[in-house]
């Protein structure tokens, strides 16, 4: 990983973990206490999400890395601040994917399947990480635990929304099954997450 590449990322999953626990302007001591919590749950969670792309891009011999949209970060910032936290807009940026050329400089074609299984990947991660959170929080009844189950299952739902750049356009675009299967698994854990 390139210095900027690992900059963009590092940058991105800080901000997305004070983001997402950000209580408001006048409970910013118990935000910045909360930190460390949204450290370990949403930053991993985030560059695990993002790194999963990365890697299977790469497996099928693209060139993939992270880039932060600085737009995005800054939106997201402005909106969590104005709304003392109770709107979250996670697009600090994206793994981008760019075909390779070979020596002859012809470039590799990328299919709708091997963009949707890449696509795929990060939200099943989050799928994944969601489950294994809510049960390690089953059994050392852990808050932080719990917060990371529910963050995963919102990471993996809003990431399969069928909306623009997001995952689950080109998933629902390769395969209509999956994108329903990857859904409703996201669905259903986001729910039983709220209802405990």
């Amino acid at each position: 990983m390139e210095l900027r590449e690992l900059r963009d990322i590092v940058i991105s999953a800080v901000a997305l973990a004070f983001i997402f626990v950000y209580q408001g302007a006048d409970q910013i001591t118990l935000s910045l206490a909360l930190l460390p919590v949204g450290l370990l749950t949403v930053s991993t969670s985030f560059v695990l999400h993002e790194l999963g792309h990365r890697a299977l891009a790469r497996k099928y011999k693209f060139h993939a890395e992270y880039k932060m949209w600085p737009q995005g970060l800054i939106l997201a910032l402005v909106l969590a601040l104005a709304t003392n936290g109770a709107f979250i807009f996670a697009a600090p940026g994206a793994v981008m994917i760019m075909p390779r050329a070979d020596l002859w400089g012809r470039v590799q074609h990328m299919s709708r399947k091997a963009y949707g299984i890449i696509s795929a990947a990060g939200p099943l991660i989050n799928i994944a990480l969601s489950a294994a959170f809510f049960i390690a929080a089953y059994f050392f009844s852990s808050a932080t635990l719990m917060f990371g189950a529910s963050i995963n299952a919102w990471l993996a739902l809003f990431n399969l929304l069928p909306l623009g750049p997001l995952d689950g356009t080109k998933v629902l675009v390769w395969n209509k099954f999956i994108w329903l299967a990857l859904m409703a698994g996201a669905v259903a854990l986001f729910a039983v997450i709220q209802i405990i």
